[in-house]
């Protein structure tokens, strides 16, 4: 079949029916927190107990006025999506497999141990459901593959009751760009090589190497003087690394300060690191002391 043939019929692309899933799942969960929240003072135990009764009650009203009366979902309707008109009477049959098939899973224990009096029936009827669970979500799979072979029956439900969506407008039929794809992969995948190799490089030695190319900002003469000057600490000194008051303030030969971060970190990384003010060279790691003060 030709694409124009499948735009004449109202072709849906794949990705705008899992859309339409996950907004009416998103609605859904919007409705249910402001229940929740309006009934909160009755009593967190009744609504602990009664969750499963509340889901299924707020479940069947959406889908009741939505896709039993108009033929489509929220999601559907955000994404301009309906059933075909040919499955009206399989809708309501579809809603109460919605709606009841979720209940049954909630309370399959509090069912089994209402019917079977034996522990040995409980326990088989729990392998069971659980069995059966299993198979569900095997078949979830199966059909996901199935979908986005075919671009039909996104749910397993939908499939077994032949739910076929279609596009409302035909001229609004979403269309999808696989070079804004390729580029949004070949963006992620770079910006996660970069964060991978991030942490490898030795970024402290490369700013130490473009600062000692940069010319000093000390005089020759004050240079000279550095040596029979004392090392003064007051609420105006700042680190020579990072040019912030510094925190565990150390010294390492000259007359001037760096926190305890900094200096050992850029000692770590470049054995050969030098004072950024007076170009002192740290010979050796007992050079840096911390630089205690009087209270």
């Amino acid at each position: 079949m030709s694409a124009e043939d499948d735009t004449k019929r109202g072709f849906v692309p794949r990705i705008s029916q899992l859309d339409s899933i996950l907004l009416t799942d998103e609605a859904y969960s919007l409705i249910k927190s402001q229940v929740l929240t309006c009934v909160k003072y009755v009593g967190q135990n009744y609504l602990t107990r009664l969750e499963p009764e509340i889901e299924a009650g707020l479940r069947y009203i959406l889908l009741r006025y939505t896709v039993q009366k108009a033929r489509r979902s929220v999601g559907q309707q955000l994404l301009q999506i309906k059933y075909e008109d040919s499955v009206s009477l399989r809708l309501r049959n579809y809603v109460h497999l919605l709606v009841f098939g979720r209940w049954v899973r909630q309370r399959a224990g509090d069912l089994a141990a209402g019917i079977f009096r034996k522990e040995g029936a409980r326990v088989l009827a729990s392998q069971c459901i659980n069995l059966l669970e299993i198979l569900y979500k095997v078949a979830e799979v199966l059909n996901l593959l199935v979908f986005l072979h075919q671009g039909v029956y996104p749910s397993v439900v939908e499939r077994v009751l032949r739910l076929k969506p279609v596009s409302s407008s035909v001229r609004n039929v979403r269309t999808i760009s696989y070079v804004y794809f390729t580029r949004e992969l070949l963006w992620h995948g770079f910006a996660e090589l970069i964060a991978f190799a991030l942490p490898f490089i030795n970024l402290q030695y490369f700013h130490n190497v473009v600062r000692k190319m940069l010319p000093s900002s000390v005089d020759d003469d004050e240079d000279g003087n550095d040596e029979q000057q004392e090392i003064s600490f007051n609420h105006q000194t700042t680190c020579v690394i990072c040019n912030s008051p510094p925190i565990l303030p150390h010294s390492f030969g000259c007359q001037h300060l760096a926190c305890y971060y900094c200096i050992h970190s850029s000692y770590a990384s470049d054995p050969s690191f030098s004072c950024p003010l007076c170009d002192h060279t740290i010979e050796s790691k007992v050079q840096i002391i911390p630089m205690y003060t009087e209270s």
